[in-house]
């Protein structure tokens, strides 16, 4: 379109030259004077279309831009293509704090997962800890299970054999109930002679079958004595006292001087215990 808004200036040109030589071919009919009267206007004309051709490319060039601007808004409108810059920018940041915000969750799911793995490994050392006590103590069972049925063998040949010629049988033991008097130390020594003791008295049923034996307010050594430390008694075993039948207010150490202990016949009762002086000369009754 330009180019043709230049060509017809070039016709334009052409043609002021052209009425100018016609004038000069004119030149005898008219004198200089009317000559000069008669380019005065030409130029007048060329200014003009000159003018005209300016106003004409101004208006072409503003229909170029009008069309350039509002054919391609998104490419001529700065703020239009402002807004398309940063949208990009927009989303960027959009993306960057989601992928910040799914690798915080990583590396907590990562932590929880190494945390659950110790957890998990903690547990399985329990488990098999567990187990190696479980299949001890199994082990231990078994053991205590065939050792129990071998003294329960034991117990039962016991029981089946009868006492010596004097003895009475309780339960898997055998008792003897001297006639003849002496004291604590020396009726024990004879307790040891025949291979026994001093009777040791645990249960109350052993306790009432004691009490039969005797006689009615007898009173017999048992197995029992503070010697060692007053006020603590001690079977001749080494056994703690578990099962007591003293008489009220027994034991008192009269005098201070009663650190060993005797059985006292009563009827009807089990028979109760009291404490005396080791050198007290009376029955013993032996255990084996």
């Amino acid at each position: 379109m330009i180019q043709g808004i230049f060509s017809r200036m070039d016709l334009m040109e052409i043609d002021d030259d052209v009425y100018i030589d016609r004038h000069r071919s004119m030149e005898g009919l008219v004198t200089k004077v009317d000559f000069q009267r008669r380019k005065q206007p030409s130029r007048c004309v060329s200014v003009c279309l000159g003018l005209l051709c300016a106003v004409l490319l101004a208006g072409n060039i503003g229909q170029l831009i009008y069309y350039e601007i509002f054919s391609h808004p998104a490419s001529g409108d700065p703020m239009q293509s402002g807004y398309v810059q940063d949208r990009p920018q927009s989303s960027d940041n959009n993306s960057s704090a989601e992928r910040k915000q799914l690798e915080t969750r990583l590396t907590n799911l990562t932590t929880e997962k190494d945390q659950l793995h110790q957890s998990y490994d903690s547990v399985t050392a329990e488990r098999d800890e567990l187990k190696r006590e479980h299949s001890q103590l199994e082990t231990n069972h078994s053991v205590l299970r065939r050792e129990k049925g071998e003294l329960q063998k034991k117990i039962d040949k016991i029981r089946a054999r009868p006492c010596q010629t004097g003895w009475s049988k309780f339960d898997i033991s055998c008792y003897f109930v001297s006639s003849v008097s002496k004291n604590w130390t020396l009726s024990r020594q004879e307790c040891i002679d025949e291979g026994a003791d001093l009777v040791v008295i645990d249960s109350l049923e052993e306790q009432e079958f004691l009490n039969m034996l005797m006689h009615k307010g007898q009173n017999v050594w048992i197995g029992l004595t503070d010697s060692l430390q007053e006020g603590t008694w001690m079977w001749v075993d080494g056994s703690n006292v578990t099962t007591k039948f003293w008489q009220p207010g027994q034991p008192n150490s009269y005098n201070g001087n009663q650190d060993c202990g005797e059985c006292v016949q009563k009827t009807p009762g089990v028979g109760q215990w009291n404490d005396d002086g080791c050198f007290a000369v009376q029955n013993w009754i032996c255990e084996k």
